[in-house]
């Protein structure tokens, strides 16, 4: 009996720490790669993606068409998400973090959870 209660007690621990092996943070201040938009379009629903150019339209409510080198795609943005400090432009270089929102019938966009200008060099 003492051995299977330290086996399970092993077991148990070596899971808990393999799973936490893979978590990641994926909020504001998360360093990940910069994703293209071509390379967005490829990704799976809820994939985490941050993407670097300009804001070009506004399409609708809390919708916009962002560009970057390689396309366009058209993202969501709260208005809450928006920088409240800073006037954005579609000259504006932003960073978009958020994830990837694949649908069956119509294309792939970005549901935005944070926005961030980019300074000027």
């Amino acid at each position: 009996m003492n051995r299977r209660l330290t086996l399970a007690l092993i077991a148990t621990t070596l899971s808990l720490l393999s799973a936490g092996a893979f978590a990641q943070y994926t909020g504001p201040g998360a360093t990940h790669a910069v994703t293209t938009v071509a390379e967005a379009r490829a990704q799976r629903d809820d994939q985490p993606v941050v993407l670097r150019g300009t804001l070009v339209a506004r399409i609708g409510h809390e919708r916009y068409r962002f560009k970057d080198a390689t396309g366009e795609i058209d993202v969501e943005i709260d208005d809450k998400d928006l920088p409240s400090h800073q006037a954005v432009s579609p000259t504006t270089v932003v960073e978009l973090h958020g994830e990837v929102d694949t649908h069956r019938f119509k294309p792939t966009d970005i549901d935005v959870e944070y926005v961030a200008v980019v300074p000027a060099h």
